[in-house]
């Protein structure tokens, strides 16, 4: 009965500070075979269009549902922040990441030059990271 109880207490604990019960491991192959086959797809696709040589990173997101998200935390690189639900975390459209207050103050009329590459973006497309 002991073994009960310290798993629905592991459990809740977990739960609250948004860690899972599951070793890192098993998150890790759980995450790799969810993505697999999106992943497949498109190397597919890239290697078709002949880009696969030429990308560093993929050109969508792959989906892995909410059981494997569990970053809680993200300091902003700019105002050295803590993220919060307030002041989320954006990614621009060249993938950097920074808070929603930095963006705010990094917008100039209706652009934004990404602080870490030559890139400009409307801040409207900046989208919302969910931690």
């Amino acid at each position: 009965h002991s073994v009960e109880i310290c798993e629905m207490l592991t459990k809740e604990a977990c739960s609250l500070l948004g860690l899972s019960k599951e070793s890192p491991l098993t998150i890790t192959v759980d995450a790799g075979c969810r993505a697999l086959p999106a992943l497949n797809a498109i190397k597919q696709v890239m290697e078709v269009k002949q880009i696969w040589e030429l990308k560093d990173e993929l050109p969508c997101e792959v989906e892995l549902g909410p059981t494997c998200q569990f970053h809680t935390l993200l300091a902003c690189p700019i105002l050295r922040a803590q993220c919060t639900k307030s002041n989320p975390p954006m990614r621009l459209e060249c993938g950097h990441v920074i808070s929603n207050d930095a963006l705010k103050r990094l917008t100039i009329t209706s652009k934004v030059k990404c602080p870490y590459c030559p890139q400009e973006t409307s801040p409207a497309n900046a989208r919302e990271l969910h931690f």
